[in-house]
């Protein structure tokens, strides 16, 4: 069966991949095109080429690369150099080529066809490691994490995407601790329970490479997880990493307690003890500031977003379910997030959740402020 191609725009980038409304006609999902190429995952891309060009990175290897969009944009929006844009799919490589061709690229980017795993491993034998490399898989990048590590030149960075949510939320716990090493349940703040899970699986992979991988902006997104790392050479401090950053949380009904640490703590409350997870800031807000925001709305509102929650601590509280158990109707959240700053308290919304409130302030505090507004 051939499968017309379309002719795209994403950025700055003109590019050909399969037409999905044919496929969608045809009753296929975009996920089986034979070139692929994700609208939804703009964003994904917006906030790579942000991050890129604000950190004036210059070399970068997207090794699955698909139609070459990402590799594209990071010439045309981000500065890069130099990209390696590499895929698996013999197809996907020949349109890509053509797209870079279109792009007028052929000098900045070098399209191959091989196994990513391979090329990353390739890149590391060869000293040709990256500023910047991507790691967008289908589902868990779990596989992929010591091969495209190696690829990273020291001081680079490393984005990460996972789609394989279900067990990073703990809804899976056997294949979170078949994946990433990590005991864990579903709990009211899940999504971040994911991304710090995801944090605490690479940055103990990257410890036993000698390398520290510090999490430098961290974000969730209706089907997938994102984290950017920054990777350096130094033994001493990835092992003082994984003592003093990683630990314990007990989950609490609507709240939770962290034990910091990598020794299993004594449980305080009835809940599960879930870990070992990230329990540091998952995102520099100094970065966050400095990132271009021009480049879509929901950018900017991603970025001013993740700004405000950055500086607060970890976990957050999910007002509908407190309102629930204690039988009383959902007050405004914003009315809520003014009420804990007028007693001293760090308080924003959160991103991952339309009612998620973070704050330091304890349950039984939370819980006094949603009956004195109901």
């Amino acid at each position: 069966m051939n499968i017309p191609l379309k002719l795209y725009r994403e950025g700055e980038a003109n590019f050909y991949s399969t037409d999905l409304d044919y496929l969608e006609r045809l009753g296929i999902s975009y996920t089986r095109a034979p070139v692929f190429y994700n609208p939804r995952m703009k964003l994904n891309r917006d906030v790579t080429i942000s991050l890129f060009s604000t950190l004036s990175l210059k070399t970068a290897a997207d090794l699955m690369a698909a139609s070459g969009v990402r590799a594209i944009r990071l010439v045309l929006e981000g500065g890069a150099e130099h990209v390696i844009a590499n895929d698996s799919n013999y197809l996907a490589a020949y349109i890509m080529r053509k797209n870079v061709e279109l792009n007028g690229l052929f000098r900045e980017i070098k399209v191959k066809c091989s196994d990513a795993r391979l090329e990353a491993e390739r890149m590391s034998w060869e000293g040709e490691r990256v500023d910047y490399i991507d790691l967008d898989p289908f589902g868990s990048p779990a596989p992929y994490i010591d091969s495209f590590l190696r690829a990273v030149r020291g001081g680079g960075v490393i984005g990460v995407t996972a789609t394989d949510t279900p067990p990073l939320f703990g809804i899976y716990p056997d294949k979170l601790h078949r994946f990433y090493g990590i005991w864990g349940k579903k709990t009211p703040f899940h999504k971040e329970f994911g991304i710090r899970s995801l944090i605490s699986f690479i940055t103990r992979v990257a410890a036993r490479l000698d390398l520290l991988a510090t999490p430098i902006l961290s974000y969730g997104r209706e089907h997938y997880i994102r984290v950017f790392f920054r990777i350096r050479k130094s033994p001493s401090l990835s092992s003082h990493a994984i003592k003093t950053s990683l630990g314990w949380v007990e989950c609490c009904n609507d709240s939770w307690i962290t034990h910091k640490g990598l020794e299993i703590p004594e449980r305080e409350c009835s809940g599960m003890l879930m870990g070992p997870i990230w329990l540091e800031k998952i995102s520099d807000p100094e970065l966050i500031g400095k990132m271009d925001r021009s480049l879509s709305d929901e950018l900017k509102v991603l970025l001013d977003q993740l700004s405000l929650e950055s500086h607060g601590p970890p976990f957050y509280y999910v007002l509908d379910r407190i309102c629930s158990r204690l039988k009383v109707r959902t007050p405004k959240i914003n009315e809520v997030i003014v009420k804990l700053r007028e007693r001293g308290f760090f308080s924003s919304r959160t991103h991952l959740e339309p009612l998620g409130v973070k704050t330091n302030a304890s349950i039984k505090e939370v819980e006094e402020i949603i009956e004195e507004l109901s």
